[in-house]
């Protein structure tokens, strides 16, 4: 299974090119569109996304992401092998900073051997190398023979999650389609949380209150509540309405939330 996610949009004749080629080098493999609607050229949101979608994936993917604001310049083109065994292709820009630390890296390596390319454009690197490469991956394609193993990879600046007395800080995460604010903060740092709870949400400004809740109909239309969510991180909504409109907090931001 090759996982596939792109900022390119699910309009662009660009997903239809990548997924030919792939088809085109290995008929057996079958593409799963994760998401072709990342924010143009917002690596950290892809890295969240990617973060998240792994849990639900088998060890065996191939997960294929171009979010590539860099595409034709000195960054690298990798494979990342995580230490469970999923293998990520695509730009050395921080985009697998968060898969990396959930699962580790076994190995990386350069995608330098132009024998698995299939073009040789300066500004369409996801036909001509990740796509091809992610389809010969899938195929069994063995590590080694991409390119040279590299030591180190980027890594984007993030706040990490953790508690610092009664108060739990983190950072925004991302911002879903209906403006629900996705956070980086994991299920296991609010075990003290209980249903009804009020808590303070901040930083640096004026604190906003949301009740805890489980579902979004815990609090009345236009009211903010917090929760964990599918994927087991901290979610805060509004209730037939929009979190970012709302608390207007950026992507990256740190968080910091205090029960009341």
């Amino acid at each position: 299974m090759i996982a596939f996610l792109t900022d390119w949009g699910s309009d662009s004749y660009y997903v239809g090119v990548a997924k030919a080629v792939i088809r085109e080098l290995n008929r057996k493999v079958e593409v799963i569109d994760v998401s072709h609607e990342i924010k143009p050229f917002n690596i950290r949101q892809g890295a969240y996304i990617i973060h998240r979608t792994l849990k639900d994936m088998p060890e065996s993917v191939v997960f294929l992401a171009v979010v590539d604001p860099g595409v034709g310049t000195s960054r690298k083109p990798i494979l990342m092998v995580l230490k469970n065994g999923m293998r990520l292709v695509g730009p050395d820009n921080g985009l697998f900073t968060f898969a990396a630390e959930e699962y580790g890296v076994h190995e990386i390596r350069d995608l330098e051997n132009k024998e698995y390319h299939r073009g040789n454009s300066r500004s369409f690197h996801g036909r001509d190398i990740f796509a091809p490469v992610a389809a010969h991956v899938a195929a069994g394609l063995e590590p080694e023979k991409l390119g040279s193993r590299l030591m180190n990879f980027e890594y984007l600046k993030f706040k990490k999650p953790g508690r610092e007395g009664n108060t739990i800080v983190g950072e925004v995460a991302f911002y879903d389609h209906f403006g629900n604010l996705e956070t980086n903060i994991p299920v296991d740092l609010g075990n003290d949380l209980e249903e009804g709870d009020v808590i303070e949400i901040g930083k640096g400004r004026r604190p906003f209150k949301a009740t805890f809740g489980k579902t979004y109909y815990d609090v009345n239309s236009g009211n903010l509540l917090a929760h964990f969510d599918s994927s087991g991180f901290l979610e805060i909504t509004v209730n037939k309405g929009s979190a970012r409109e709302f608390l207007s907090l950026e992507e990256g931001e740190p968080i910091t939330l205090v029960k009341v």
